[in-house]
């Protein structure tokens, strides 16, 4: 069944450079990055803040900025953590390359980050559709409390995490038949942080510590059915004490079918008061807690990718090739949570990887590329290159690419990529 919209016609109400979708990690350091290289750029965000996963869910440490203490990931992203921590809410000084966060610093440091390099803000705003004229995006449409309105577009760039502008301007995506989980991450105060003090070290081998107490006793309740499915946990000491982030809840969810993602958001918020009342119970260091606050919405591991010029493979990840066209590294483990076990699947990395521009646009694309988890890749490879620090590597070079398109006259599928990447080494990034 089908109805008819009452008007079709959508005002325009301004005209930018660049267009991003999506203020996550990726979107952030994608729409500075073209503002910096002289593109007018708009970054359109659903929420009143900017910072993704890390704000929105809570998710934290951001991962992974170093291999064996050396930097791999540097540039805006590391610009970006460095601003967070001259404000008491980022870590930088772990050999790990992990970087804990405080999400409401991260949001602030972001947004001054986006505003002090150019980049015009709306935020409130749903990305909808978006209009293909030459084979190129035109025009990104979106709906907000001034109802359905447009933005003119000279180039655009998907860092929604599913692909939304990618789908919706008619270009190739998958997905795959078992997803990873989503994970509510909540906060908790009240803490005894001083008895937890060993699950705050460092991670060890890519690995963050779990308390095999605490996993073994849930896992136990568990079995006989009281404790519903759950990863880790993985406990991070907040800036305060008596304050940690806990990452453990899961739920099997498709988080591109709204039905699907509402049912698992509502067992979410229903297993976690049952959690908080097991820890409680069952752990002294959480005698007295309480709940600070859990994530705006659960946080997405994985929906839609685009068919993109390169498939990234898991051998190019264990193996890693000199691609012509690097423009990132990584080096985050293949981290693929399961969705109906407390298990995952874990393969430690060696060395850091190379990843090449081909991944970030859609076959054919003519002026519209990606950045983040929807980027091409196997499922294994995806299980590294979803990771934040890794999508904020791979945004600043989106937005790069978007301003030299603008300057170049060519399209994202013929970048000069030799120019991408002399452009990226002078603006600190490591390829």
């Amino acid at each position: 069944m089908y109805i008819n919209e009452r008007d079709n016609k959508v005002p325009v109400i301004a005209g930018y450079d660049v267009i991003v979708c999506g203020g996550g990690p990726s979107g952030i350091i994608a729409a500075v990055a073209a503002a910096r290289n002289g593109a007018r750029t708009l970054l359109i965000e659903r929420y009143g803040f900017v910072g993704g996963m890390a704000s929105s869910a809570l998710v934290t440490p951001i991962s992974i900025f170093r291999k064996k203490k050396k930097l791999i990931i540097d540039g805006i992203p590391f610009e970006l953590m460095k601003r967070a921590n001259a404000l008491n809410g980022a870590d930088i000084s772990l050999d790990s390359g992990n970087v804990p966060v405080d999400d409401e610093v991260f949001k602030l440091a972001a947004q001054q980050l986006l505003l002090e390099s150019g980049v015009t803000l709306l935020y409130h705003t749903y990305f909808s559709d978006c209009v293909m004229s030459d084979g190129k995006v035109s025009h990104v449409i979106v709906q907000n409390k001034a109802g359905r309105v447009a933005y003119e577009c000279k180039a655009a760039i998907d860092c929604t995490g599913d692909a939304d502008l990618v789908r919706a301007a008619g270009f190739k995506t998958t997905k795959e038949t078992k997803l990873q989980p989503a994970s509510l991450w909540f906060q908790l105060g009240g803490v005894d942080t001083d008895a937890l003090k060993d699950l705050f070290a460092d991670a060890v081998d890519e690995k963050m510590p779990i308390s095999a107490e605490i996993r073994g006793r849930l896992s136990e309740l568990n079995q006989k059915g009281e404790m519903p499915i759950f990863g880790g946990p993985w406990i991070s000491r907040h800036f305060r004490d008596g304050i940690v982030t806990i990452n453990l809840l899961r739920e099997s969810a498709d988080a591109s079918s709204p039905e699907q993602f509402t049912k698992a958001e509502c067992t979410l918020r229903e297993n976690l008061f049952k959690v908080i009342n097991i820890m409680r119970e069952n752990f002294p260091a959480f005698r007295n807690c309480w709940l600070l606050k859990s994530g705006t919405q659960a946080g997405v591991r994985e929906t839609y990718r685009i068919i993109g010029m390169y498939e990234m493979k898991a051998d190019d990840i264990l193996r890693p090739k000199p691609f012509k066209d690097t423009i990132a590294k990584g080096t985050h483990v293949i981290d693929i949570h399961k969705p109906d076990s407390i298990e995952q699947d874990c393969i430690s990395l060696k060395q850091e990887y190379n990843i090449p521009y081909g991944i970030l646009v859609p076959v054919n694309s003519e002026n519209l590329i990606t950045a983040g988890r929807c980027v091409c890749s196997d499922n294994s490879a995806f299980g590294s290159l979803r990771v934040m620090a890794t999508c904020m590597a791979m945004g600043q070079a989106a937005g790069t690419a978007a301003a030299i398109y603008l300057q170049n006259n060519c399209s994202m599928c013929a970048m000069d990529t030799d120019l991408l990447v002399k452009r990226l080494i002078q603006q600190g990034a490591i390829v």
